[in-house]
């Protein structure tokens, strides 16, 4: 089993030198780093950009530079070898990153997905390795993740905020006994060459390509959602891309949490609810807590077509398991959400984490201390259900 780590990289010569450091701090050494430094071709003639073509560069240059590790560099950014047209983005990296691996790489071999800014502690690959040796037909491991503070007020204010949205997300999906219930994080992902294989690689985006890839990878098989080593993403504020960590942090800056709400958990119950009706839908149409969705969304009856195509009840249900799937949980939150977002937080923090916040709680006037406290009474929590359940759900 051979393991490789892939870095994508723009404008990182500050950060990547730390991530380097952590691999060469391994206490398993016997692995392969591959960085793509990437930005768009046309940045060389735009001013504007100009700075971060000129750090891809010398980043370049420092990564060929090292000594202690197996490095291979995929320059998509000197000139004539940046992203042309709607090619760019950390979606192409990570393709670019998975495809280069694929040309030699066995079914068994494992690829750690990370971020240049991310940092790892000395056991971590050995951790991974680990977890795919013992759960042989694992195809992902969805790392649990805590986000490194930077010291700003404001920044780790919001990436607490953000951070908080995702757990709550996440704890919900575990009390639903949701089979989707996984965070995907670009820099917190590692899987199985077969799995990758097995969904033909990873559909490249701006943004949210790791969403995506662990959703379809879901589908394919079994998942991990336990690790008892940890990833440290940056925290930074960022809008290379549209949606994701780094403009989370960026509209949270300037008060608008609209996409990141805590959703009713009503919702959630709305989607427990309707998946545990899919047995008695095997045998005949029902009304389910989330037809008003469904009606919305697909147009027609989707259970009949299932019925007619899948012909026993097992196979059905998984079919339905894979037709409302992350994308449609996510979907069918949003459509159903209702009542005061901050709310919602304070009801469920108090209920589920006996956190005794006040009615008058904002995180606005909350100080960074106070946030940490609670993010950490969050992971803990989420960390006792990741561990209890080990692998998601079965579908």
């Amino acid at each position: 089993m051979k393991i490789f780590i892939t870095i994508p990289a723009l404008n990182e010569l500050e950060s990547l030198p730390h991530l380097i450091e952590d691999l060469n701090g391994q206490s398993h050494k016997d692995f392969e780093v591959l960085v793509c430094v990437n930005n768009p071709d046309v940045w060389w003639s735009d001013r504007k950009n100009l700075e971060q073509c000129e750090n891809n560069i010398t980043t370049i240059e420092y990564l060929k530079s090292v000594k202690d590790l197996k490095i291979k560099v995929l320059d998509r950014a000197s000139k004539g070898k940046g992203w042309k047209g709607k090619q760019k983005g950390v979606g192409y990296a990570r393709k670019e990153l998975f495809e280069a691996i694929d040309k030699t790489a066995d079914e068994s071999d494992i690829v750690i997905s990370l971020d240049a800014d991310t940092r790892i502690r000395p056991g971590f690959v050995g951790s991974v390795r680990k977890r795919f040796m013992k759960e042989k037909k694992a195809l992902l491991l969805a790392n649990p993740y805590y986000h490194a503070l930077t010291g700003d007020v404001d920044n780790d204010r919001a990436i607490l905020r953000y951070e908080l949205y995702m757990r709550y997300y996440l704890i919900n999906l575990f009390k639903i006994n949701s089979p989707y219930a996984f965070t995907a994080l670009g820099s917190a992902i590692s899987f199985r060459i077969s799995g990758c294989r097995k969904i033909s690689g990873i559909t490249p985006k701006e943004a949210g390509e790791d969403f995506y890839f662990v959703n379809r990878m879901r589908k394919a098989g079994d998942i991990l959602i336990w690790n008892d080593e940890t990833v440290y993403p940056s925290a930074r504020e960022s809008d290379r891309v549209p949606f994701g960590t780094g403009p989370a942090v960026t509209k949270g800056l300037a008060g608008d949490w609209e996409s990141y709400p805590f959703y009713d958990t009503e919702a959630f119950s709305r989607i427990e609810e309707t998946c545990r009706l899919f047995p008695e839908l095997f045998r005949h149409d029902a009304e389910t807590a989330s037809d008003d969705f469904i009606s919305e969304y697909f147009g027609e009856n989707i259970w009949a077509p299932l019925r007619k195509n899948f012909k026993t009840e097992k196979l059905f249900i998984r079919a339905c398991n894979e037709k409302i799937d992350g994308l449609r949980i996510l979907q069918i939150l949003r459509f159903y959400q209702k009542g005061n977002s901050l709310k919602n937080f304070i009801r469920f923090s108090n209920s589920e984490m006996d956190l005794g916040l006040s009615e008058d709680f904002s995180f606005e006037k909350s100080s960074v201390k106070e946030l940490q406290e609670i993010r950490n009474v969050y992971f803990e929590h989420e960390m006792e259900l990741r561990k209890a359940n080990y692998f998601s759900m079965t579908l």
